[in-house]
């Protein structure tokens, strides 16, 4: 099982991520060009979407800035409009930083209602689609329930007991792992993953805009990637604690829906 080397503890923060692959599976494809998008309100630059795909990497980290880590309206697991507003745009900034691409770009009174859980399926499809990469298509129970387990331990998703065979009769043939603690909310641990991931060679990022099934691997059968995604606000070293376990599926797609993209697309008003 290759492992990713996790990062150092940073203060009260920290993060870690293991990746599993089964059969043989395509490494990161390099996506094309993907839709302009324009920035969440207030959020700053906004720009034609590209970004960097695996297998590169940003050159260097970016410290949040405006720094959610330090802010009143984040502190203790913070959720809250002013937070994520906040955090919005220090994404903004680290994305015109290293990448020349817009914020993100959806309904943040829509997300705030969503669960902890649902809002780390939002953070990771919007990191995908705005550089060109297909979607995850569903959050389901099944892999929620192993991502959980690591939320409650302070570590990453036990992959070894995600099912060979998920409700529905697909199988994975690929999974990737990625917790956060410290980082208060869904979307500041996305922001550690994807834009200031000390110490573990981008490994978090990779995770997140992996291919793991494509048409060659599923043997020229239907193929997708599901997740799973755990959360607890009072964790036991870290505070905040947030999972994400992502799986490439050959054949059918898991029946155990938590939520779609395509009902979060419409929910969130992503275009």
């Amino acid at each position: 099982m290759p492992t990713f080397r996790p990062a150092a503890s940073l203060g009260a923060i920290a993060l870690t991520v293991t990746a599993l692959a089964g059969l043989s599976v395509a490494g990161p494809a390099l996506a094309g060009p993907g839709v302009a998008r324009p920035a969440l309100a207030g959020a700053g630059f906004a720009g034609p979407d590209r970004g960097v795909v695996p297998p590169k990497n940003p050159a260097h980290n970016v410290s949040p800035d405006p720094n959610f880590l330090t802010a009143r309206s984040c502190a203790g697991g913070g959720d809250s409009a002013a937070c994520n507003t906040i955090v919005a745009r220090a994404v903004a900034h680290a994305r015109k930083v290293l990448e020349k691409i817009g914020g993100m770009s959806f309904s943040l009174p829509a997300y705030e209602k969503l669960t902890p859980g649902e809002q780390l399926f939002v953070t990771a499809n919007l990191e995908r689609i705005e550089r060109g990469l297909p979607a995850i298509v569903v959050l389901t129970r099944s892999l929620d329930k192993v991502a959980q387990a690591g939320a409650n331990a302070d570590t990453d998703p036990p992959l070894a007991k995600v099912p060979a065979r998920l409700p529905g009769g697909g199988r994975w043939i690929s999974l990737g792992g990625n917790w956060a603690g410290g980082y208060d909310n869904p979307l500041g641990a996305d922001y550690g993953w994807m834009y200031d991931d000390k110490g573990s060679a981008w490994g978090h990022r990779d995770n997140i805009l992996g291919q793991y099934a494509s048409s060659s691997s599923c043997g020229g059968r239907r193929h997708e990637i599901a997740m799973g995604a755990g959360h607890v606000t009072r964790g036991k070293a870290y505070g905040d604690s947030e999972t994400e376990l992502f799986a490439g599926i050959c054949g059918p797609t898991p029946t155990d829906v938590v939520i779609t993209w395509a009902k979060v697309k419409k929910l969130l008003r992503i275009t």
